[in-house]
């Protein structure tokens, strides 16, 4: 494939990428408008609104969160948590009757308004009143639930009478039952028949936030249902909970590698550039297997003799010529070596050279120690 070509898909693939992830960042973390919200969201924020019940309750301290999930997926302790279905836009299934009832007798507290809020409780279409006015009501009977709230505004156009036998009535008149409670197993069912008290139009009457807050328990966990409001969890939170993250870091280090390929393939090439056929070390090991078929050891030192005997004149400044016990009283003077040890050495190296008959041992040991010493006068006088 010619390069250009390669290019352009790159680019391609590229773009839409980028298109498709801003798509699905601005899906997750941008909420819906407000206009378009049901009522009864607590992210509405319009006058049929929640949103301020459940910001109040926020600012209380309360551990309030909004659900995404369908009764029968709902995960939570029951003991320790209260469910809000705040004017939910769709009668409740069988399954999610089973679930919610089931919930409720494991302890769970739960509050459903609304007109389709009595079919969480019982298989029956609601009354419709046409009447869509708020109403006052008061308190039929004292109950810790309508402590501080005397009296009520409450939307009264979808009764549910076929709740009357299993919910003992606290709000209503002339017959008309519009907030109702039940015990179910260990815990409690509250049905209303309008959400009218937690309106964000209506929220801040007397007696409507204390109707709510009598619902709520400090220290539990409040469940403010969306999905019934047609908020569903996003195709993030799903997938995390699946194996498709860790397919796609696989996809991305396939990616990476297929990328690092093809880079590799379409780079210039270059000539390595070719070693030297005799490196230093191959020079050194071919010298002392010279020096040791010749058996010739009083010849490495004659020459180690030679190297340092011309490294002391350069650092003295004497001559060549001149002998060991001058080389070493200059050498003590200028450089930091023991002019005693230093003229011993050399004295030895010009015995060995001298009658050709040093042991490979000696030479070995006395070539060593001139090295040394030539290396700490090479470090003295700034050679390098």
């Amino acid at each position: 494939m010619p390069l250009f070509r390669s290019r352009e898909i790159a680019v391609a693939v590229a773009g839409l990428s980028f298109v498709a992830v801003l798509s699905a960042a601005t899906t997750i973390l941008s909420p819906p408008a407000s206009e378009s919200l049901p009522p009864g969201s607590s992210l509405s924020k319009g006058p049929a609104g929640s949103a301020a019940a459940y910001r109040t309750l926020q600012a209380l301290g309360y551990d309030v969160r909004r659900s995404f999930e369908p009764m029968a997926s709902l995960q939570a302790n029951p003991a320790s948590t209260v469910v809000i279905l705040a004017q939910p836009q769709q009668d409740a299934s069988v399954g999610d009757r089973r679930a919610l009832q089931s919930l409720i007798s494991a302890g769970a507290t739960v509050l459903a308004t609304g007109c389709h809020a009595g079919s969480f409780f019982a298989d029956g279409p609601a009354i419709d009143m046409r009447d869509d006015a708020s109403h006052s009501f008061s308190a039929l009977r004292p109950s810790p639930l309508t402590a501080g709230a005397q009296t009520i505004s409450m939307d009264g156009g979808c009764l549910r009478p076929d709740l009357s036998s299993r919910f003992l009535p606290l709000y209503g008149s002339e017959g008309k039952s519009v907030v109702g409670v039940s015990r179910i197993g260990n815990g409690t069912a509250i049905w209303w028949a309008g959400n009218t008290p937690i309106d964000n139009s209506a929220i801040d009457r007397s007696g409507h936030l204390e109707l709510l807050l009598n619902v709520t328990t400090p220290g539990k966990t409040i469940l403010w249902d969306e999905f019934y409001h047609g908020q569903r969890r996003s195709l993030y939170s799903y997938a995390k909970h699946t194996p498709l993250p860790w397919l796609f870091a696989q996809l991305a280090l396939v990616s990476v590698v297929a990328a690092a390929m093809y880079a590799r393939r379409q780079a210039p090439v270059f000539e390595r550039t070719p070693e030297a056929r005799v490196s230093p070390l191959e020079f050194v090991e071919t010298m002392g297997g010279l020096y040791a078929r010749a058996d010739t050891a009083a010849d490495a030192v004659a020459t180690a003799r030679g190297r340092l005997k011309r490294l002391l004149a350069d650092a003295t400044g004497m001559a060549p010529s001149a002998g060991n016990e001058q080389l070493a009283a200059g050498a003590a003077a200028r450089l930091r070596v023991d002019a005693t040890e230093l003229a011993t050495v050399l004295a030895a190296a010009d015995d060995g050279s001298r009658h050709g008959a040093t042991e490979p041992a000696e030479a070995l040991a006395l070539v060593r120690r001139m090295q040394t010493i030539a290396a700490s006068v090479d470090r003295a006088g700034g050679r390098t």
